[in-house]
């Protein structure tokens, strides 16, 4: 695996590789690396013939107050998962320069009103600076596709729009979120939960679950989410939002059974904050 820390050297490897007619993938991740992220990983690799995967502690993504600074940093282990899974360039800027050059303003690019809600409501700005620090990776490495997890379900359709806007040869493959044994969605920020958080965590998708049993027997919307608010508090969840809406994140008529639609919800539990969704076939 070849290590790179600057955008210059990158750009040299990638315009070798690319002299072959190699495809190109990209995961871009924020690091600490588990099996969600090694799940991408390959994935990509199916699919291209040479795996980029960055590590890049976004500051524009974090609000004020929040955990820029105590964002897990493991890049030594990082970088033998990686070696062992096979990934062929692991991009780890030495600076934020590399990224955002001080000489260069930063012009944001716009979530719009979609990331405004769900997720956007409680963290404004957040997505403007997801999309701002993809729109430079693309624009970096220029992937002929790139990779991201289902569970954060607004991020990935948010970067598909953009994609789609700015990046129109540009390939994005979503993959399954991944769960530990319990159903926990894996994250970087379980590690900030207790042990006995731990125990309780699970809950969270167990909690989703029983709406999708609800659906099932004809429930209507509002009394979903009734429910499964009420076991999520019942456990100690504080409950940030719960939302059915369709696959272009609108929000849906509860009597609309005829398209796909996807419970979505984050919680807090403790100081740390959980997000998690299922979809309604």
């Amino acid at each position: 695996m070849i290590f790179v820390q600057s955008k210059e050297e990158l750009d040299d490897i990638l315009k070798k590789i690319r002299k072959n007619s190699n495809i190109i993938s990209l995961v871009p991740t924020m690091g600490n690396l588990h099996a969600g992220h090694l799940s991408l990983i390959k994935i990509a690799k199916k699919n291209s013939t040479k795996v980029v995967t960055s590590i890049f502690i976004n500051p524009l993504q974090f609000g004020k107050n929040e955990d820029y600074n105590d964002y897990p940093r493991t890049i030594e282990s990082d970088k033998r998962k990686l070696e062992k899974l096979g990934c062929d360039i692991l991009f780890y800027p030495k600076s934020n320069e590399e990224i955002f050059p001080k000489k260069q303003k930063i012009k944001l690019i716009s979530s719009g009103d979609v990331g405004k809600i769900l997720c956007g409501r409680k963290r404004p700005g957040h997505f403007d600076g997801v999309l701002t620090v993809v729109y430079k990776l693309f624009s970096i490495i220029k992937p002929n596709l790139a990779v991201f997890g289902a569970k954060d379900y607004q991020q990935q359709f948010l970067i598909r729009k953009m994609s789609i806007n700015l990046f129109p040869d540009l390939k994005i493959i979503t993959g399954k979120i991944i769960r530990d044994r319990l159903g926990l969605a894996l994250s970087s920020r379980n590690n900030y939960l207790s042990y006995k958080e731990k125990q309780i965590a699970p809950f969270f998708f167990k909690s989703l679950q029983s709406g999708y049993e609800l659906y099932k027997t004809g429930k209507n919307f509002p009394y979903i989410i009734e429910k499964v608010k009420n076991l999520l508090i019942s456990e100690g969840f504080d409950v940030d939002y719960l939302e059915i809406r369709n696959t272009e994140l609108k929000l849906t008529n509860f009597q609309n059974r005829d398209l796909k639609n996807i419970l979505l919800g984050s919680v807090k539990l403790g100081e740390t904050r959980l997000i998690d969704n299922i979809e309604f076939n």
